[in-house]
């Protein structure tokens, strides 16, 4: 097997560890939510110390990638990764789960923002679409390690063996198949920045357009984000599933998304990106209205797979106009929109919270949907000009 073979495959599996580490965290969250005796809003509150930590390790991850590479940042990320979901198992007070949930973000947007650093070198190498394939490797982390853990937890071996032995099997993973990762960007960096250095632009300034997709990523992190927190919630609370079963419904909106994203690659060089993201935004704002006025479980299941397939391609492609913008190193560039992006992971639970106390999850759900309406629109005048479109 050549070097760029091994490359790719550590890059989808450096995406498939993300994945399932952090779906992992879904079936988990009832019986902290429960265990914890916590409301919707004390919860929302808790799941914002995730997003802070996620915040507070962003400055530092471009740096730390630019000294020692995607490859160290991403496989130590994924091992602390693993031991802070282990740590969440057996707090049993509020402020300590607001400490592991911190470390819990931060090893998230690491692992993110570096894998997404080695992607879209790896796309620079190959020339082609690639990007909608390696976060495929995420989906389907997404798949096994909410499956492992609901397995785990339905044989009754309990959150803290279940999140013990998930954690051997990923850190397994990591050790023997992220190896390949690139360990210097520095190179790729005097390539990329020098695009924009002859045209005499002020290039240490940020492009505006980094901006926008900034928040567009801050609606979409948010989106999904409130998938992994509530959904098992509202399976429990508003559609009457057990906690055991109800890890299995995120299963529906990860392995659809799974599904887009494998074949996420040959949609973009049909259609083009700019169709891409906006049919796939207008397909999630439609499942989160189906999830949230169907009052039946199996309205959970269409409004999810919907869901999925609409937005199993809209970050990876935003992700992949980031990495093409010139004059900005990438690690920059994709740390400012991760930075953007996650905030919507620290308010995104924190509003369904308030309004579920306010109103109902329904009514947080069909929020959800207008916000991802506003991507659509967005992007169909953004992405206009751009030469996959």
């Amino acid at each position: 097997m050549d070097q760029n073979r091994k490359l790719l495959i550590s890059n989808q599996l450096s995406f498939g560890v993300l994945g399932a580490i952090e779906a992992a965290w879904a079936p988990m969250v009832p019986f902290v939510k429960m265990g914890m005796n916590l409301d919707d809003a004390q919860f929302g509150r808790l799941l914002l110390s995730m997003g802070i930590g996620s915040l507070c390790a962003l400055p530092s991850v471009g740096p730390l990638i630019s000294k020692f590479g995607p490859k160290l940042v991403a496989i130590t990320g994924c091992i602390v990764l693993g031991l802070s979901l282990i740590g969440i198992s057996f707090v049993n007070h509020e402020w300590l789960l607001c400490l592991i949930l911190a470390i819990f973000g931060a090893s998230l947007i690491a692992i993110d923002v570096s894998s997404n650093v080695n992607a879209v070198i790896v796309e620079n190498i190959y020339k082609r679409p690639l990007m909608s394939g390696f976060h495929g490797g995420y989906s389907l982390g997404t798949i096994v390690g909410s499956m492992i853990m609901s397995l785990l937890l339905t044989i009754g071996l309990g959150i803290h063996l279940s999140s013990f032995l998930l954690f051997l099997i990923m850190t397994g993973v990591t050790l023997v198949g992220c190896r390949a990762l690139i360990s210097d960007v520095k190179s790729f960096n005097a390539e990329h920045v020098k695009a924009e250095t002859n045209t005499n632009a002020k290039h240490h300034k940020i492009p505006p357009v980094i901006i926008v997709l900034g928040c567009l990523c801050f609606i979409m992190y948010g989106s999904e984000g409130a998938l992994l927190s509530w959904s098992t919630v509202f399976a429990t609370q508003n559609r009457g599933i057990t906690p055991e079963v109800a890890g299995y419904f995120y299963a529906f909106f990860a392995v659809t998304m799974t599904i887009a994203r494998f074949s996420g690659n040959k949609l973009v060089t049909t259609i083009g990106r700019r169709r891409t993201v906006v049919f796939g935004a207008l397909m999630v704002a439609t499942g989160f209205f189906i999830t949230a006025t169907v009052e039946h479980y199996v309205g959970m299941m269409i409004g999810f797979t919907i869901i999925g397939l609409g937005a199993g391609n809209i970050v990876p492609q935003l992700v992949s106009f980031t990495g093409s913008i010139p004059g900005i190193k990438v690690q920059s560039a994709i740390s400012i929109i991760n930075s953007l992006g996650y905030s919507g992971i620290l308010l995104g639970p924190v509003i369904i919270g308030y309004v579920s106390k306010l109103s109902s999850l329904e009514r947080s759900f069909e929020l959800l949907g207008i916000g991802v309406f506003v991507v659509a629109i967005v992007s169909f005048k953004l992405l206009k000009q751009n030469k996959n479109s």
